[in-house]
């Protein structure tokens, strides 16, 4: 990512327009020369952007006709215009990103060549510009560079195709067969832009802040370049209203270092979305040079204490100003798997549906792309925390080669150099899965990593962005880096590794920063989507291939979610899918949602050695079951609606205890005290009440508190059906969290004692009416008469801000649409309304 600075006497012109791509046999034209003697076919091409994203607008491309753009050259060339400028200006050519071996070319010029595609880099073109230029730039095929012969790594990997990719700085995105497409990025990701510098240049620049008692403390330090003959008169710091005089220091090589420090008197703290609000401070740094003040834009800032608290050693937990923050969330992919660079407006979209559902961190792992600046800014603005992976991922790196690091090092600097102030920055990780690797390989603990995550990488990070802190490996920090009870781990005991529900606590899981995936099912316009409209879908080649794999292991993410529902439901998947494949969808939809959202209520009630979790993706990569709790297209899945649940700041926790009964864990992550009552009902046959009972109820702020539903009723009613004397009493247990006061449900909590869903012949009486609110939303208002089990509103091109929720016998619940797309909703609305136990859908009616 680019750092977020700008400069006032600057003049960008994104080059943005008038772009082509063509595809060339590797080596067939090494300049531009040589390319004017061959006639390939030229396509339209939009930067940023790549060589698949080109060949899809032009209807050239797709998921379902793959192509290998890694065994080609691909040239991308345009034509601008360049007028003359004022003596003293100099004009550069700026590149966000090459992906990934790259030779630019400006009127047959060669400018630089790129070999990293998380590398910026610039060009000064002040004397080569003519009226009418030529920027040309040659991509050549990675195939041909990964044949080169190349020390051999101490072990191998099945997750990329070719172990020499260790080698090269790109994306594993697209190259790695089981889970992810066959889409490599090659091609211009990030923006290209023509510069015109006059005055001064920004040549390196750091912002830190921190607190200091009640104020909140700014530490500037930038390097600036003054054009010939331009001197510094003076520089100020300015942070919200606040404003400093800064320090000027010539250097040697004729640069300028400003610093200083700005005390913010009284500053607001920055707290996750679950705890605070999020204050944020505009930042800029104002020169006097030449005659004139220049603003340099340094974006905005938060105040806000973070640390890493161990525990007795082992344990592992985010603190913010103090304050332990349980971490709940997914891992990050990207809005746009060909483009790997979505726009403001899409990881707006995306970010904002995740702060919707609870999420109050994220995680870009090692195996993606450092994210942009529109998405730090999202992540700053709607309080997400953010774990970041550097791009590193289950290989030997080869740590010992001085040129590799080198470009490493540089790498690093351009990152970090992005996120200076940024309060959500949370931890920054070495990479994913390399100590996991070679331990479970069996190799010696001398060999599970090395120099660059050890040693580098932490010295990097302290001086690039100290008081964020550094974790070496996730996972990692225990005997064996994947063991749970220790440090950090992805933990799929339950998911992959087919343990029973239990072992979420038996495990003693301290945080993990991946976990719990399950092979999704998305809605059925996407599974439609997924296949082309074929039926039966799940009988399609293409859903199979689209259901994430390991690769080399005899199983899928299919066949784990199956195992679930023929464990938790009772029922033989394969039988229902031959029979019922509707059915066997909606189940597989509910039995990954009520497996999260029971697993994340275990690790968040009182009592837990849990600190965090995140989800095994947040967005699929394609349409189909991928492992996303938000499918490709952006519609949330079954399983964010349980999650929304049980991630919420203030939510009611059933555990079910074995022979101690039912637990009620209340869980208040606001920074007020919360006084109500705690009310248990049990329903028989789905509808009649067979025992009731209440509590009043105290949470402190930032706290849990634990009630036994047996202190709620009068007499023992076996509430878990754990004691097992005859046939269950009541089928289902309804807890209700109301204020003091009131009758506002602040939470409420369901228990199945038998587990199995009820069959769906049964009259549930639901009704569902629609009413338009003045501001263009609509609420739904859903009935029932009987309990109603994981209820669905399914209105076409509205998305509901709850679904899969359970009813109460009845009880109402009113849900509010927006449109699921912008544009894409219609004045009215239709659709229906279900439930996993219920007949038949039920229309939803409109009422003006």
């Amino acid at each position: 990512m680019a750092s977020r600075s700008s400069n006032s006497a600057h003049r960008v012109t994104p080059l943005a327009d008038g772009w082509e791509v063509a595809a060339v046999a590797p080596s067939a034209a090494t300049d531009p020369v040589a390319l004017g003697r061959l006639t390939p076919e030229w396509l339209a091409a939009q930067v940023p952007g790549t060589a698949a994203s080109a060949w899809r607008a032009a209807g050239r491309w797709s998921f379902e006709t793959p192509r290998d753009f890694d065994a080609e050259d691909w040239w991308f060339r345009c034509r601008f215009p360049a007028g003359p400028v004022a003596g003293g200006t100099r004009r550069v050519l700026t590149f966000a990103g090459l992906a990934t071996l790259a030779d630019v070319w400006l009127n047959g010029t060669h400018l630089f060549q790129s070999e990293n595609m998380f590398l910026a880099h610039e060009a000064d073109v002040t004397s080569a510009l003519r009226a009418d230029n030529e920027l040309l730039i040659r991509f050549r095929a990675l195939q041909a560079d990964l044949s080169r012969k190349r020390p051999r790594p101490r072990w191998r990997t099945r997750l990329v195709s070719h172990q020499q990719l260790r080698w090269i700085r790109t994306t594993l995105l697209g190259r790695m067969p089981g889970w992810s497409p066959p889409v490599a990025a090659v091609g211009p990701w990030r923006a290209v832009a023509l510069e015109e510098r006059r005055i001064l240049t920004m040549r390196n620049w750091a912002l830190a802040t921190r607190i200091e008692r009640d104020d909140g403390v700014v530490r500037a330090e930038l390097v600036l370049e003054p054009a010939a003959g331009v001197a510094l008169e003076g520089a100020e710091l300015h942070v919200g209203e606040s404003r400093v005089a800064l320090s000027l220091s010539r250097n040697d090589s004729g640069t300028v270092t400003v610093s200083g420090e700005l005390r913010v008197p009284g500053a607001q703290r920055w707290w996750p979305h679950t705890h605070g609000a999020q204050p944020l401070y505009p930042a800029r740094v104002t020169v006097r040079a030449g005659g004139e003040s220049i603003a340099l834009d340094c974006g905005r800032v938060g105040f806000r204490d973070l640390e890493l608290h161990r525990g007795d050693g082992d344990g592992f937990e985010v603190r913010v100003n103090g304050v332990p923050v349980f971490c709940r969330g997914a891992c990050w992919t990207s809005a746009d798997i060909v483009t790997l660079d979505g726009t403001p407006d899409v990881h707006r979209r995306f970010l904002t549906l995740a702060r919707d559902g609870g999420t109050n961190m994220v995680r870009v792992g090692g195996t993606m792309v450092y994210e942009s600046e529109a998405f730090f800014d999202c992540c700053d603005e709607l309080g997400i925390l953010v774990w970041h992976d550097f791009m590193f991922a289950n290989m030997d790196y080869p740590a010992t080669d001085q040129g590799w690091m080198a470009g490493v090092r540089d790498e690093v600097s351009h990152f970090l150099a992005g996120l200076q102030g940024r309060p959500s920055i949370a931890v920054l990780c070495g990479g994913s899965e390399v100590e996991q690797q070679a331990s479970m390989l069996g190799l010696p603990s001398t060999m599970w990593s090395n120099g660059l995550f050890r040693d580098a990488l932490p010295a990097w990070c302290d001086r690039g962005l100290p008081g964020v802190p550094y974790w070496p490996a996730s996972p990692g920090g225990g005997t064996l880096p994947f063991h749970p009870d220790t440090g950090v781990a992805h933990y799929y005991g339950v998911g992959a590794y087919l343990r029973p529900l239990e072992d979420a606590r038996r495990s003693g899981v301290r945080f993990t920063s991946e976990c719990l995936a399950f092979a999704n099912v998305p809605h059925d316009e996407t599974v439609s989507l997924a296949v082309g409209g074929a039926q039966p879908a799940v009988h399609h080649p293409r859903w199979k291939e689209r259901v994430p794999r390991d690769s080399g292991a005899g199983w899928d993410f299919e066949d784990v979610r199956d195992h679930y529902l023929a464990t938790l439901f009772g029922v033989d998947p394969m039988r229902l899918r031959y029979a019922d494949t509707p059915r066997y969808l909606e189940m597989s939809r509910v039995v990954t949602g009520e497996i999260m959202e029971a697993t994340f209520a275990e690790w968040r009630r009182a009592g837990s050695s849990c600190r965090g979790g995140l989800v095994w993706f947040y967005q699929d990569l394609w349409p189909g079951a991928g492992w996303g709790v938000v499918d490709s297209t952006g519609r949330p899945k079954a399983a964010y609606y349980y999650l929304q649940r049980a991630w919420q700041p203030l939510a009611l926790l059933a555990i079910d205890e074995g022979l101690n009964g039912l637990r009620l864990h209340a869980v208040n992550d606001t920074a007020a005290e919360i006084r109500g009552t705690v009310r248990l009902t049990l329903y028989r046959h789905g509808e009649t009440p067979v025992a009731t009972g209440f509590t009043p109820i105290v949470v402190p702020p930032r706290g849990v508190t634990a009630v036994s539903a047996d202190a709620l009723l009068e007499g023992f009613r076996d509430v878990t059906y754990a004691y097992r004397f005859g046939p269950p009493g009541h089928d289902v247990a309804i807890a209700v969290l109301t204020r003091d006061g009131s009758d506002e449900v602040l939470a409420e909590a369901c228990h199945l004692p038998a587990g199995v869903p009820q069959p769906e012949s049964v009259d549930l009486g639901l009704e569902a009416v629609a009413v338009r609110r003045a501001d263009g939303a609509w609420e739904v208002t859903v009935r029932t008469r009987r309990f109603a089990r994981a209820v669905v509103v399914d209105a076409d091109a509205w998305r509901p801000n709850v679904n899969y929720f359970h009813l109460s016998p009845g009880a109402e619940r009113t849900v509010v649409l927006q449109p699921a797309a912008k544009g894409a909703a219609t004045d009215a609305v239709t659709g229906v309304v279900s439930a996993l136990n219920g007949r038949a859908p039920v229309k939803i009616t409109t009422r003006e």
